[in-house]
């Protein structure tokens, strides 16, 4: 009996963010060196939904499964010459792949919304240069955008687009005998066909995590890929290697900016704290994973699994980084004591607004500013420190309710504050209102959280980008809690960070000059000072500190008076 070939595909990811920010990243970006020449950085997660999808599909059936993560690829240039991210991507698959390995079926997974464009043009590519192998897109872009890609002509390229999770529909696409066939049967395949008749695609879920093997870490060169220059911004880890794992899937909550629920449903789904222990210690066993990043979008659903989970953290002496996942209202002490017990000195926390009327209006957020103040003091006195997560600019949220914000963060005691606009994601329900009412501006599908794109009767897209930057310099520097609470060592470690990425930042000099002035340094205060007025009238700082009413001291003897004075007001 002669043995049936395997079947061959190959998994790609295009890149991240959008050509534009690569190559001229925003001043609010986190930027890399490459030849002299400043790029944005680029996130190297492990794409979690195509390893669990690689190990799931090789449980049923014999596969040679490669992996391309263009983030990985793009990172590693030491110089980007490239008109587009796609010109690169096809010169890389040409050059890699396409003389050895013919696939079967490729599959290219977009996540986020600034990556659309790219994964129009790598789709356009890839069917160039293998135009006989089956082409198909998942993730949350082609789930909440199929309308819009058959609208403009992506399925030129695209023989499919998977609606939600991948495992299953992908399983029937390999079983079937003819791929096209399968796709038009099945309901959670969107074809250009099926739209024309006014197709409603459907979720395809496994309800038991449980049925997916150890997710398939050996797709990926983790000498490389585990190496995420984003886990730099954890000021309280030092490994710059993590290992991504997620424990569960869905979310109950209506919050209107996200729309993961489009892909993972709002019921939640889990894999049994066993399989999450197993998993662990085979991470560890395999891959020598010191530190897990839980990537789960609801991870705080169930207290008793939590405190389980925890616990075997601190029993195997793991670091532990949560970038999502967490909800105030169940951070009581006892369960951030549990955090603390097993290591974790670092957590993300998403106050999302210092408006109540803003979190229960127009974020539908269960959420009061009681409780961040409450969560934020007890990670304080436990020691951990804390990153929180802002959002401002949605719809019906008014200039009156961004200064109430704007006051009220500052009475939260965060170590450092990640302020960004309110981005219409495709999916999600600020995005159904914005367009309803024509509020937003520019390609949304290449838009970030960096860019505001929402304009309404009370504010413009341009007040909200500038007051996003002020947010940030106010409660990261000139209200820095850590500098009020006199923790000068914390605080200057948080500045340094910013200087590392950024040398020419105003306020992180000034600050630095005051914890110099502060420890009795004047000359090193002075040389922060120099830079300042440098910077100043170089960087187009003054329009900024006009807003902050602020203005640069003439000597390091008024740098402590002038810091200090902004607190009493």
């Amino acid at each position: 009996m002669v043995k049936e070939p395997k079947k061959k595909m190959l998994f790609l990811v295009p890149v991240h963010i959008s050509y534009e920010s690569y190559v001229s990243p925003p001043k609010n970006a986190r930027t890399v060196i490459k030849n002299g020449r400043i790029v944005n950085s680029l996130a190297t997660d492990l794409p979690l939904g195509l390893l669990s999808m690689s190990a799931y599909l090789k449980k049923h059936y014999s596969l040679d499964i490669r992996l391309v993560d263009f983030n990985v690829e793009v990172s590693a240039l030491d110089e980007f010459d490239y008109p587009d991210f796609a010109s690169f991507a096809k010169k890389y698959l040409a050059e890699h792949f396409v003389a050895d390995f013919s696939p079967d079926i490729i599959g290219i997974s977009s996540l986020f919304s600034p990556s659309y464009q790219n994964f129009i043009e790598l789709g356009a590519a890839v069917k160039e240069l293998w135009p006989d192998s089956f082409l198909v897109g998942g993730g949350n872009i082609p789930t909440n955008s199929y309308q819009h890609i058959h609208q403009t002509g992506g399925f030129a390229y695209f023989d499919a687009l998977c609606f939600g999770e991948g495992e299953k529909p992908m399983l029937g696409l390999i079983e079937a005998e003819s791929p096209q066939d399968y796709v038009e049967r099945s309901e959670s395949w969107i074809t250009a066909r099926k739209l024309e008749d006014f197709f409603i695609p459907k979720h395809d879920f496994i309800v038991d995590l449980d049925e997916i093997p150890f997710y398939d870490y050996a797709l990926c060169d983790h000498g490389r890929h585990s190496l995420n220059p984003v886990m730099t911004s954890y000021a309280a880890h030092s490994d710059s290697t993590g290992y991504h794992i997620m424990t569960s899937r869905g979310c109950p909550f209506h919050c209107t900016f996200c729309a993961s629920h489009q892909v993972h449903g709002r019921k939640m789904r889990y894999h049994s704290t066993d399989r999450v222990f197993a998993d662990i210690r085979r991470l560890v066993k395999d891959y020598g994973a010191q530190t897990l990043i839980f990537q789960d979008d609801h991870f705080m659903a169930d207290k008793a699994r939590v405190l389980t989970i925890l616990g075997f953290i601190e029993q195997e002496k793991l670091n532990a980084i949560f970038q999502n996942g967490l909800t105030l209202y169940s951070l009581d002490h006892e369960t951030l004591s549990a955090f603390k017990r097993a290591g974790v000195n670092q957590l993300v926390l998403p106050l999302e607004s210092g408006s109540e009327k803003v979190l229960k209006h127009q974020m539908k957020k269960p959420l009061k500013m009681s409780i961040s103040r409450q969560v934020t003091e007890d990670c304080r006195k436990l020691d951990i420190y804390t990153n929180a997560n802002v959002l401002i600019g949605l719809p019906g949220e008014t200039r009156q309710d961004i200064e109430e914000a704007r006051l009220n963060l500052r009475t939260i005691p965060a170590n450092w504050y990640h302020v960004v606009c309110a981005s219409p994601v495709v999916g999600s329900e600020i995005h159904k209102i914005a367009s309803e009412k024509g509020y937003i501006s520019g390609n949304v599908l290449g838009a970030d959280y960096r860019t505001a794109v929402i304009n309404t009767p009370d504010f413009s897209a341009d007040y909200i980008q500038d007051m996003q930057y002020v947010f940030n310099l106010e409660l990261n520097f000139l209200y820095n809690s850590d500098l009020r609470l006199g923790r000068l060592a914390t605080a200057a470690a948080g500045f340094r960070n910013v200087l590392n990425l950024r040398p020419d930042h105003l306020m992180a000099n000034l600050c630095l000059g005051y914890v110099r002035m502060k420890e009795g340094d004047t000359e090193g205060a002075a040389a922060h000072l120099e830079k300042c007025h440098e910077y100043r009238i170089s960087g187009g700082w003054d329009r900024f500190l006009a807003i902050m009413d602020l203005n640069v001291p003439a000597s390091t003897g008024e740098i402590i008076p002038t810091i200090e004075g902004k607190w009493l007001h």
